[in-house]
């Protein structure tokens, strides 16, 4: 009983375990954004490095709501998947539309073609209530 339990569990950790070789914060296991109960915002820090797949966020919302996001540090892309697996971006505007209910992925990778690319960035993510 206890061994039929015991792999069980062994399944089912292998079965929800990132792809092999999968970093925290690459695209394939995103860095999970939970807001404090009652909040709506969060700051996030990361640093980005060259030859080194960061930093992707997950965090779900309700269609109707709106994230906003604000950057410093480092000069970054930011790229959003939506629920449905689309993406936009590079580049996006400060506030965007959530039409979906699901999770979302916010990625900031490093700028290539500006100076600064490389180092220390802070992120900041607000997504309010949804309008009633």
């Amino acid at each position: 009983m206890t061994r039929t339990i015991a792999f069980a569990a062994l399944a089912a950790l292998l079965l929800t375990a990132a792809p092999a070789g999968a970093q925290p914060g690459s695209d394939q296991q995103p860095i999970p954004v939970r807001f404090h109960r009652g909040g709506d915002s969060i700051r996030l820090t990361g640093v980005l490095r060259q030859n080194q797949q960061c930093c992707a966020y997950r965090f779900a919302a309700q269609a109707g709501q709106t994230l906003y996001w604000r950057e410093t540090g480092a000069a970054v892309r930011v790229v959003m998947t939506y629920p449905d697996g689309h993406t936009d971006g590079p580049g996006l505007p400060q506030g965007i539309a959530l039409p979906q209910t699901g999770p979302y992925v916010f990625t900031v990778s490093p700028d290539l073609m500006a100076d600064g690319a490389f180092g220390r960035f802070t992120l900041w993510l607000r997504i309010p209530p949804p309008a009633r």
